[in-house]
Order: structure tokens, then sequence, then C-alpha cells
């Protein structure tokens, strides 16, 4: 019985589907154009200095924390690379041998003779090729809505943009495509910055494989455990720097193994370095007592400022309705007929007379009262008509000899 795969797969396959699904849905997505983030369908700018930096405290702090606490489990647990490099090694074992090796990392290309066929590489390039087609779509969601993403794969869409969105496609496809045909493990051995964090802040009192080394001549040495693991190390003897990924595949091996004489493995997973702990509960207060709070207090802080910026950014300023378009454009040509309509009161005016402006200004309610006399301010271009009529009128015959 495999105690742990199953459950590893449904949270491997749950993580995956989670992080297609937040931006999908608008619960996180990054637009360039404006600078800014959408969270919850609330858009936060760049600018907004509270939630930037809280998001960068956590970005910083969770890594160790989980390094601290539950080990490895994000790598075997969770991490698409390492669901995709386990799905690419069983195909190939399936294609190409149980021993088959395509990868950069290792002694080179091993392949079963009876296996190396065109059909069964062919077959194997295919699948590869389909997953990457589907992979390469998620970092595109994370920027754009589904809808769009859509337009831009569209080939009947001739904009430039969407051109250049889909050769940018194809480029994420061929890279996700080598990733999973040949780096595989190695982009985590080498390349994978959560990775080179563990080998710095992991700690003892982590979640991790242990060996009972007190029934060590119950240890058949049959390295079957070792066979199992995925990424290639002796699980008897595994240290704090080792590439352990807390998948448990060991565990389940050594279980099934001495099932068949009715006892137990030898293997377990195990919180901080009190072997004889009898319940989790005090294995868990263990590895309590050696948190750095330092670090967790840094991470609530990040959380509550990432909440207040999120809380106590302004709404965002509605766009104008379609009416309020029309009545701005309408008004902006009633403007302009009006304007050439009085230019020879407003040519007066600048040349100095002061009742020629008055006049002007009335021209100007005139006109827009002639021309849109239903207008609510149609009120208001009475008064102005009349009043600045009567003033020019009265400056006029203050002014004759």
């Amino acid at each position: 019985m495999k105690q742990y795969r199953g459950k590893r797969r449904a949270v491997q396959l749950a993580t995956l589907l989670l992080i297609a699904l937040i931006p999908a849905v608008g619960l996180f997505r990054i637009d360039l154009t404006t600078a800014s983030f959408t969270i919850l369908d609330r858009q936060i700018w760049w600018s907004n200095f509270t939630l930037v930096f809280g998001l960068a405290i956590i970005a910083a702090t969770a890594p160790i924390i989980t390094y601290m606490t539950i080990g490895t489990v994000w790598c075997g647990w969770a991490c698409p690379q390492n669901l995709v490099s386990e799905w690419a090694n069983s195909l190939t074992h399936k294609l190409l041998g149980k021993r088959a090796n395509v990868n950069v990392e290792g002694d080179g290309l091993v392949v079963a003779a009876a296996k190396n066929k065109l059909l069964n590489w062919l077959i194997l390039a295919l699948s590869f090729l389909a997953a990457a087609l589907v992979l390469a779509i998620i970092p595109f969601l994370f920027f754009f809505s589904p809808a769009e993403v859509w337009n831009f794969f569209d080939f009947a869409a001739g904009n430039q943009l969407s051109a250049f969105m889909r050769q940018l496609y194809f480029f994420c496809v061929f890279l996700i495509f080598v990733d999973i045909a040949v780096v595989r493990y190695f982009w985590c051995d080498y390349a994978c910055l959560y990775r080179i964090g563990q080998k710095i802040f992991k700690t003892k009192d982590a979640l991790h494989v242990a060996y009972d080394a007190s029934r060590s001549t119950d240890c058949t040495k049959c390295n079957y455990c070792a066979t199992e693991c995925i990424t290639s190390i002796q699980p008897t003897k595994i240290t704090i720097y080792d590439s352990c990924i807390d998948c448990g595949e060991c565990i389940d091996a050594c279980n099934r193994l001495h099932a068949k004489s009715g006892t137990t493995g030898l293997l377990r997973f195990e919180l901080g370095e009190k072997g004889s702990a009898p319940t989790w509960r005090d294995k868990v207060r263990d590895v309590i007592s050696h948190f750095n709070w330092w670090v967790g207090a840094l991470f609530v802080a990040g959380c509550v400022m990432t909440v207040w910026g999120v809380a106590s950014q302004p709404e965002p300023v509605a766009p104008p309705t379609r009416a309020e378009l029309q009545a701005e454009q309408q008004a902006h040509q009633l403007f302009e007929m009006c304007h050439t309509q009085c230019a020879p009161q407003q040519a007066a005016c600048r040349g100095g007379s002061t009742s020629a402006c008055i006049r002007a200004a009335a021209c100007q309610c005139q006109c827009s009262l002639d021309h849109d006399p239903a207008n609510a301010e149609s009120a208001n271009w009475q008064r102005c008509v009349k009043s600045n009529t009567e003033r020019a009128d009265a400056l006029d015959k203050k002014q004759r000899p």
C-alpha cells in the first residue's frame, strides 16, 4: 500500500489547479499597462507602498518559515516543477525502459535497446509537447483575463499585439518543453532559489524523514527505499543538506516491504530531533520552541501591511457613462459652433473694447440658448444674456459724448 503517493499527487494537482485559477477568476492579476495589481477585483497601484512592502516582507519570510517548520514539503507535495518532472520520468521509464535517462543531469543518454524505437520517441515527444502547450498558458493568465488570452491565440485576430503574444507563447512552450524533456530535477538542484534558501535556513527541527537506527538489525540492506527515492539519495543516511523533498516514497517502500513480515518500516516523518516524543503534539511543541520569532513577527507585520494596503486603497474613479460622454461631446460641439458665431464680438473684445467683451459673453449665452433651449442650463443662459446685454448697453451709453 502506498500511504503517501495518492495524497501527495492530489495535493500537487490541486496546487497546480489553484495556481491557474487564482489569476483566471480575478483573485490576483498584474497589470503592466497601469502599473497595478488586481486583488479581489480591486485595483491596487504599485505606488501603494504599504501593500508592496508588505508583499515583499511576506515573500521574504514565508519561505524561511517553511524551511524551519515543514522543511521541504513544498517541493515534494506541491511544487509544479516536481509534479511535471515525476510525470516525465514515469513516462520515460514506460516508453524507453525502467532505467532510461534522457536528462541533462546524469551519465548521459540511457535507453533500453528493446524500446529504442521511433514510435516510442514520437509518443514521448508529443506527450511532452501537449503538456507544454497547456502549461504555457498559465503565465499569461497572471497578466490578462482568459478572454484576452483567447483573443491572443485566436489566429483570426490580426493586430500586432496578438501576433507578439503568440510568438511569446510559443517561446514559453519551447522553454517548458525543454524543461520537461531534459532539465527536470536539474533545475531543482542547481537553479531553484527556493532550494538554495533551504540549504541556508533549514534546521534539524523541521519535518524530515528519520531512520530508526535502534532497529538497524531489521534493515535487510535491500536498498528498496533508495531505489524508490525520487532524488536518488540514501534515505537511511539523510543529512540536513541532502536534497530530500519529504515526498514519503521511501517510507512507503520500506513499509510495504516490512508489511510482508507483519512489522512496520524503519523510516518515518519526524518533527524535531526528539525521536522518542510520544505524540505529534509533543513534536510540534518541540519545533515551536525552536522557532525564530523574529521571522514570525516580520511575517505577521507583512500580512498586516498587505491587508491594510488593500483596505486603504481608494476606490477607483468610475469611468464616464455613455450618456455622460455624449453630453460632453454635445457641449464641446456647441461651444465650437458658438465660438464661430460670436467671432466678431470676440475680435472687438481683443481690440480693447470692454463692452464688446461683455457682448461676446452675451452672444455665447444666446447662441447656446438658441441651439439647445431644452438644456438644464437654459435659465442661467437667459440671465446671462439679459444681464450682459444691459451692462453692455449701460457702458456704451456712459461712453457716448
